[in-house]
């Protein structure tokens, strides 16, 4: 009753008496496990009495409580309730306890609630002995007490615990308790249960900024120390397994499902955006970049949710997420302007210190950049052209252009730059100094990676529609030697071409590429004296000769030498030795009827672009096996160094490259489907009422089928929700699934000759580049500046000034068919006239001396790029003797 002149005695005894109440269940615990989970009005149970004893003491109302929690905390009573819980954990049901509160549930309430408020006098207990490391750390922990759950969320005390763990948990994480068993590590169930309890904390109105930082570095932590967590449609990771470097000691951790589950689903659409907008509440995405740099709030804020969504892209997949982060977060306004400022003011701020384990010294734009590109670049999927291009969005142009001079920088750095890193996977929670290492070279592996597929993104919007010349995405480091390393195989700058090849210029990738084409075809040629392979050919049956006679052939035969003999119309074989420019002529027309639309494997689209037929199979019964034919034929006049006028669909030429078409390729195909997906991406009425379902018609002359999009998809209306997933699935099916298999069989003839890595090099436009050269007009300047001259002429002769004004007026059409005439190919080298090999020659025809040879038609020898031209007197005998010879389609008989 008079508790103040004996308070010391009766504190004493309380202490005492409060702890031996804990620590009599905590011995008896295997005896009293049946009684450990009852409520109060169960109070009969000794450990209800117990407990309900020790409840009693502790009222925070009473004057000793605070030394009495002190003296059981300094006793590691968390240790002791693990081990209680522990014991019965298997006896609870999964669901909790139904509304009823158990004893022990309440002490444990009233213990975390003690801690942390104002009046609280109590000492700090030793980290390793502490709530969090003792009882957060119990798997499903909010399944067995959930009334401590919501006790725990409320933020005052999220954000005491979690500041707490700050302080220890990067540099003690060997003071949490042993793990129950490998698919419950201690760090995982403490993730999972912090986690699970966030979004509550996150959700109330007076959650402060401090505990949204807490709380990402904790969770940061501790997700880095998580294996990757699979998923059937997870993104490819950074590095392949193959490539991995794994210390002996690390194995594989697999964790339990349910665990797993239970950190997948707590970092869900509605945690994510919680935190962004508490980390970023007070920033402005829309501040004036030449302002000053970031503040330290914000520096802070960023690095938070940079270093959470880094480690959580590298740990969970990636699908749950991106959504959300793209178009209900601010996070790519913010982050884009922060990057924005940073680069213009050329300072980039290092990371608070609770981060700075991730990177140490790396560069501040690296975090920053790991978390833009892969959210940038999942927009730019779901953007159509309209928004991309007219509305500017998710970004202006002018955002766009300086993005990618961004972006070109940072890659360069990291490939060629900084000293070379190592993929390395296999994660340790110990704070030592490879583990840091370790940390850094994932993080710059995961960013090369990233930069340059958005880059190469970027560059496939810039090839669509030109916002931006195509040399801002050449590194400015790229110079002779490193093009001449690009070439060796295993160098650094060989690592650069095959990662990021639109850092080099096209011309220079052109040369490497012939470089490598000459020196396969050195090798093969050089096996014998002879030709092995010869072909006759009727020019009236081209396609039927060439197909019986090529798809003979080995894959080791194609690589050689073919030479080809003509059949004329009358069963005649053409005079003419083919030294190679017959064959060059064989290839033109080859391809020039096999791709003609009249033939029926490949149809135009409004462009007059080719693309597989996919009624082809209706028209030609073996339709597969020309496929695999025209792949081959292709190949092999680019394997030669031919170039023929093959005008390819963009989206056909991503077969080449193995890509995957999407809604923005469908313009290129049919614009007016794309116009009728977007007006329905964007109406907005209620789109059920037009009478969609999941099902596409086809039409293949004239006779119509329906292909259902989906499984049922005759029964499942097109709605406002489902409408975008309606729109990507039509869009798959004209641009993938229609011609997957004449694409099929066409990539697996390409690649008889064309080895993937050296299509890699250039993007879809660069190929067709590569097939036809420029669609421009012939640079007659330039094939004059590299001509020789025999017999007589020379630069200056008055014959041969008339032949270039006669060879300069001439159409497209004409001039084409005069380079036709004299290489056997309408087209010029790719990178300019110099690379004719042999160069291009002018000779005085023999005998033309007299009145009788004046009347002589120019002649060639193609497979010496060799013009026979008679000194003729005049510009008009000239052009008209000229314009008879080439367009005369005499073959090889005119000779």
């Amino acid at each position: 009753m008079d508790y103040s002149p004996s308070h010391s005695l009766v504190a004493y005894r309380l202490k005492r008496l409060s702890f031996a109440c804990i620590q009599a269940i905590h011995q008896n615990r295997k005896q009293l496990k049946d009684q450990l989970l009852m409520a109060p009005e169960e109070a009969t149970a000794s450990t209800t009495i117990l407990l309900q004893t020790l409840f009693l003491f502790l009222d925070p109302k009473l004057p000793w409580a605070c030394k009495a929690v002190g003296y059981l905390m300094q006793r590691n009573v968390f240790f002791l309730f693990r081990e209680v819980i522990l014991m019965v954990k298997e006896n609870i049901s999964a669901g909790g306890s139904f509304g009823k509160i158990y004893t022990l549930e309440r002490v444990l309430a009233l213990m975390i609630s003690h801690v942390g408020q104002s009046t609280c006098v109590c000492s700090n207990v030793d980290s390793q002995w502490s709530f969090s490391s003792q009882i957060l750390t119990i798997p499903f922990i909010w399944q067995l007490f959930p009334y401590l759950k919501v006790v725990f969320a409320s933020w005052r005390l999220t954000l005491h615990y979690t500041n707490k763990m700050v302080l220890c948990v990067q540099n003690h994480a060997s003071l949490l308790p042993t793990d129950i068993s490998n698919k419950f590590p201690v760090y995982a169930c403490l993730l999972g249960n912090i986690l699970e309890t966030a979004g509550a904390a996150l959700s109330q109105p007076d959650c402060s900024f401090e505990m949204a930082m807490d709380l990402a570095a904790v969770t940061t932590f501790l997700l880095d120390a998580l294996p990757p967590i699979k998923s059937s449609s997870r993104e490819s990771p950074t590095v392949a397994e193959d490539d991995m470097i794994i210390g002996d000691e690390i194995e594989e951790i697999v964790l339990d499902s349910n665990l797993e589950q239970q950190i997948t689903n707590a970092i869900d659409s509605c945690f994510l955006l919680q935190l962004t907008n508490v980390l970023f509440g007070g920033i402005s995405a829309a501040c004036d970049p030449h302002n000053e740099g970031p503040d330290d709030k914000e520096v802070a804020a960023i690095t938070a949710a940079c270093a959470f969504l880094h480690v959580t892209f590298n740990t969970l997949p990636l699908e749950r997420i991106m959504t959300v982060l793209a178009y209900r977060t601010e996070l790519v306004p913010v982050l884009w302007n922060f990057i924005k400022r940073c680069h213009h003011n050329q300072k980039w701020s290092p990371l608070p210190e609770r981060f700075s384990y991730l990177l140490g010294d790396a560069p501040g734009w690296l975090l920053p950049l790991a978390v833009f590109c892969p959210v940038y670049k999942h927009m730019l999927m779901i953007v159509d052209n309209e928004e991309f291009y007219e509305q500017e969005k998710p970004l202006s142009l002018k955002d766009v252009r300086c993005l990618i001079v961004i972006l070109r920088q940072a890659l360069w750095q990291l490939l060629w730059v900084i000293p070379s890193v190592h993929p390395t996977y296999g994660k340790s929670i110990s704070n030592t100094s490879a583990h840091k290492r370790q940390l850094v070279e994932t993080i710059q592996n995961r960013v090369g990676t990233v930069v340059s597929e958005l880059l190469s993104q970027l560059q496939d919007w810039n090839n669509r529609r030109q916002f931006t010349p195509p040399s801002d995405f050449h590194a400015d480091g790229v110079n002779d030697f490193f093009i001449s390393q690009a070439a060796v195989e295993g160098s650094k700058a060989h690592d650069i071409l095959k990662q990021a090849p639109f850092l080099i210029p096209f011309t220079s990738r052109v040369k490497i590429f012939t470089s490598q084409l000459a020196s396969v075809r050195q090798r093969h040629g050089a096996h014998g004296v002879f030709t092995r392979n010869r072909f006759r050919i009727r020019r009236d049956h081209i396609l039927e000769d060439a197909y019986n006679q090529m798809s003979q052939l080995s894959e080791e035969d194609l690589r050689g030498l073919i030479r080809v003999t003509f059949v004329n119309e009358f069963g005649v074989e053409e005079a003419g030795i083919d030294g190679g420019g017959i064959f060059k002529d064989f290839m033109e027309n080859i391809t020039r009827a096999a791709f003609d639309v009249q033939y029926g494997l490949f149809k135009g689209t409004a462009d007059h672009l080719l693309y597989p037929n996919p009624g082809s199979g209706m028209i030609h019964e073996q339709h597969l096996q020309f496929f695999h034919f025209l792949g081959t034929l292709l190949a092999k006049a680019m394997f030669e160094g031919i170039l023929v006028d093959i005008p390819f669909a963009t989206f056909f030429l991503s077969k080449l490259k193995q890509k995957y078409n999407y809604l923005n390729d469908l313009p290129s195909l049919d614009p007016e489907l794309y116009r009728h997906l977007i007006f329905l991406k964007h109406y907005k009425g209620d789109i059920s009422g037009l009478e969609l379902y999941f099902v596409i018609v086809n039409n293949e002359y004239g006779e119509q089928t329906e292909e259902e999009l989906l499984p049922g998809g005759k029964n499942i209306r097109v709605t406002n929700e489902n409408v975008i997933t309606f729109i990507h699935l039509v869009s798959n099916h004209r641009l993938n699934f229609q011609i997957r298999q004449q694409s099929s069989h066409f990539l697996r003839g390409f690649q008889q000759l064309m080895q993937k890595d050296w299509i890699d090099m250039f993007n879809e436009h660069e190929l067709q580049l590569l097939i036809s050269g420029s669609l421009d007009s012939l640079d007659v300047d330039d094939l004059r500046c590299h001509t020789n001259y025999a017999g007589g002429y020379h630069s200056e002769h008055y014959v041969i000034d008339m032949f270039w004004e006669v060879l300069k007026s001439f159409s497209l059409e004409n001039q084409k068919k005069f380079l036709k005439f004299v290489t056997g190919c309408s087209r010029g080298p790719l990178l300019g006239f110099k690379y004719l090999e042999p160069l291009f020659c002018i000779q005085r025809a023999a005998g033309s001396a007299s009145e009788e040879a004046l009347d002589r038609l120019p002649t060639s020898a193609t497979c010496m790029n060799l013009l026979k031209l008679p000194p003729y007197r005049s510009k008009e005998q000239l052009e008209a003797k000229l314009m008879y010879a080439i367009n005369a389609d005499a073959g090889f008989d005119l000779s």
